[in-house]
């Protein structure tokens, strides 16, 4: 008795947001910055004909993390929307099923549109630089964004959220301690935020962005 009593307290004492324990969202959000690392230099393989380190010592882009959080604030679960914790549709239904997921695609695709617009010219603003630049692509708007690159990373972040998602949050819920999670999202993502900080400063002293390694898969 005296154990479950202890284990109770435990669980009461862990950060949750909407219900979700922060350290196994933050285990995700690691994944997906490795899995957006991945993606860009999928993107760089058939646009330019090579991969490189994307900026960064470790395989991972943190802003890509904060992807997993900003879907679990803003959105849910693609098939029951809730706002910031409140359901948008309290009768469930296959219409409202539906438009749930609309509402999601379309949400996201509007993410990554203004996302990649509002950072790239931040970046550019604040240290003259120019991380990438997808004017070659068409139906491009401005150098950092379009209707070419929204699609595509809008399409692979809901399809991740609708069909990965939830499964791999179960999994790791049910696999992963706590005390496991907690101590790899506490010092990979230390490591990973250094990284980020590291790149941060490169630029401000350099005014250029660092490529530490690059392999041609093709040449154009």
């Amino acid at each position: 008795m005296n154990l479950k009593v202890s284990e109770n307290n435990r669980e009461e004492k862990r950060f949750k947001i909407f219900g979700v324990e922060f350290f196994y969202l933050g285990l995700l959000g690691i994944a997906t910055a490795f899995i957006g690392w991945l993606a860009e230099n999928t993107a760089k393989i058939f646009l330019s004909g090579y991969i490189d380190s994307r900026f960064h010592i470790l395989p991972f882009i943190s802003p890509y993390a904060l992807v997993v959080f900003a879907l679990h604030i803003a959105l849910g679960n693609p098939d029951n929307l809730a706002f910031f914790g409140k359901r948008v549709f309290k009768k469930e239904s296959r219409k409202n099923k539906i438009l749930s997921n609309v509402i999601s695609y379309l949400a996201i695709c509007f993410f990554v549109f203004f996302g990649e617009l509002v950072v790239g010219n931040l970046w550019e603003i604040l240290f003259g630089v120019e991380l990438w630049n997808y004017s070659n692509l068409p139906l491009s708007v401005t150098q950092y964004t379009g209707v070419v690159s929204t699609l595509g990373f809008g399409t692979g972040a809901y399809l991740l959220f609708k069909f990965v998602y939830a499964p791999a949050l179960s999994f790791v819920r049910r696999k992963v301690s706590y005390r496991v999670a907690k101590w790899i999202v506490i010092i990979l993502g230390s490591l990973i935020v250094l990284d980020t900080l590291r790149l941060i400063l490169y630029m401000m002293f350099t005014g250029e962005a660092p490529i530490y390694w690059k392999i041609v898969i093709r040449g154009k």
